[in-house]
């Protein structure tokens, strides 16, 4: 009788990082890159991310007037996704993962719910990148910076800008998106600090993400959502029907 081979199922959900400790005394400085292969600029070579247990400080002159100045529990999400300054017409960055329970997500390669930023849509986050370079760095915050943080640290025009492409009339800063130099140096720093890592559908409303053509959706029905999913992934076919 011939054997028939074991079904194949696909990858169990992935479990969230825990973040490393940190070191009490820890500061971690991110130069902040100008993209394009270009070097930085007198006036801007002060442009870094400063991250400490005084909170986050992001010195950019090309938007900032001042250094905002962040308490570290305004960020939830410190996520970091490398790749050049000037990525393919359809690519994206920072892509949104699908959240079942817990900790626990929908693999990447499984699909997806979207991405934080792409080069033709955009981004709903802030962008403090030199003209159109791709980011590499974002933080998500766990609520908008109050009108106060904005004017205190933002240049005015930028402000304006900001309040005139809001539905309600008020400028709303949900995250910062960056590209340092260092994304090696970022990622590892973040985990240490403990900051969450990824992106889920959970922080992220449908009204800020962006798609591609090429996306994906997750299914979540594919890893756990009902018995008869499962078994349906799982069953094999009686002789002869096939």
């Amino acid at each position: 009788m011939a054997s028939i081979p074991p079904p194949t199922s696909r990858p169990p959900a992935a479990p969230v990082p825990t973040p490393e400790p940190v070191r009490a005394g820890a500061e971690l400085v991110l130069m902040l890159d100008e993209g394009r292969g270009r070097r930085l600029s007198a006036r801007n070579e002060g442009d870094r991310l400063r991250l400490s247990a005084d909170g986050i400080t992001i010195e950019y002159g090309r938007m900032l007037r001042a250094p905002l100045n962040l308490p570290l529990g305004v960020v939830k999400i410190a996520a970091v996704d490398p790749g050049p300054a000037t990525p393919g017409e359809e690519e994206g960055r920072f892509a949104i993962l699908r959240r079942l329970h817990g900790r626990t997500v929908i693999p990447r390669r499984e699909g997806i719910e979207g991405w934080l930023w792409t080069r033709a849509g955009g981004t709903a986050m802030t962008n403090l990148t030199d003209g159109g370079s791709a980011p590499n760095v974002a933080l998500v915050f766990t609520r908008p910076l109050d009108a106060d943080k904005l004017r205190e640290s933002f240049d005015p025009e930028f402000v304006s800008a900001l309040a005139a492409r809001s539905p309600l009339g008020h400028p709303t800063v949900l995250g910062v998106l960056l590209r340092v130099i260092s994304p090696t140096s970022a990622d590892s720093g973040f985990r240490r600090w403990g900051f969450q890592a990824l992106l889920t559908d959970k922080e992220v409303p449908p009204t800020q993400r962006r798609h591609l053509p090429t996306d994906t959706p997750a299914d979540p029905t594919l890893h756990g959502g009902g018995s008869d999913a499962r078994r349906a992934t799982t069953s094999i076919a009686p002789p002869g029907t096939r």
